[in-house]
């Protein structure tokens, strides 16, 4: 993780605290590689390895079988290299490459407009990359949060790769550890399916997110043949839900969020959301 981080993460427990930064080893670039966040409150200390902060630690996790599988050093490696890749353009049917949906993604977001940027349940950092690579020279940060070590371990190698300066955070979609309206734009590609407990999620989405701030999603819908509603009964197995259009926007909507912009391509569903409603 990098200091800009600092500013905005906080005790989970207690996120009127601010936390301190003990016992810190920094790379060439100021990455903090090593160390620990303690809450000056109930004295927890949050490990940082790798230059990577945890705040979930030997915690169990849900007993998802999908989130499992994202647990495994081969899924990190794989994911965006033999199926993330091809996803989109086999979900639409049509062309639908990074070369297309990045610059969507990160256009709806707006990077450029400065302030801390937010890629949830990231994997292994696709948005994210997207997001500072997009932030340029404005004065910014982009973060990426997701409950698996080994996709965060993958996501720090592609951005050290690319020499992009993004803080990698262990911690669930459902207990995000950074301050209330400490962030300019969240977005999330597809993890709402498959993470559980989503109408939790996006409520700490709407918590941490400014009024002026932005929440752009690509997640997946209920399909309407009957050879994709067999495929998507199949990986109901692995607790991965797919809504009906309609049933998606009620659980926004419920959750605080007011849905500017929404796209569908088949199953595949682009929205803009936004944390207060924008007056007319």
């Amino acid at each position: 993780m990098y200091p800009e981080a600092l500013l905005a993460l906080v005790c989970p427990d207690h996120p009127q605290a601010t936390l301190g930064l003990e016992s810190e080893t920094r790379g060439d670039d100021g990455e903090i590689e090593h160390g620990r966040l303690r809450c000056p409150i109930c004295h927890t200390a949050y490990p940082i390895e790798e230059g990577i902060v945890d705040f979930i630690g030997s915690q169990p996790l849900p007993r998802n079988l999908t989130q499992w599988i994202n647990t495994m050093p081969v899924t990190a490696w794989g994911y965006e290299r033999i199926w993330r890749s091809r996803a989109l353009s086999i979900l639409t049917g049509e062309p639908f490459g990074f070369d297309r949906e990045l610059p969507l993604v990160t256009g709806l977001t707006a990077p450029e407009r400065g302030g801390l940027y937010v890629d949830v349940a990231s994997s292994s950092g696709l948005y994210a990359r997207a997001l500072d690579r997009a932030q340029g020279a404005a004065a910014g940060h982009v973060m990426a949060v997701d409950h698996a070590r080994v996709m965060l371990q993958q996501a720090r190698r592609m951005a050290h790769d690319e020499r992009l300066r993004i803080s990698c955070v262990r911690a669930r979609a459902q207990a995000l550890p950074l301050r209330a309206q400490s962030v300019a734009g969240a977005v999330m590609g597809a993890s709402l399916n498959e993470i559980g407990a989503a109408d939790v999620a996006l409520r700490e989405i709407r918590r941490v997110l400014r009024d002026d701030g932005r929440f752009v999603m690509m997640n997946l819908v209920r399909t309407e043949s009957r050879v994709g509603r067999l495929i998507q009964r199949f990986f109901a197995i692995g607790d991965v839900r797919f809504w009906s259009l309609v049933a998606l926007n009620d659980l926004l909507r419920t959750s605080g969020l007011h849905l500017r912009a929404q796209w569908r391509y088949r199953v595949v569903v682009f929205s803009v959301l936004r944390a207060k409603e924008i007056e007319r």
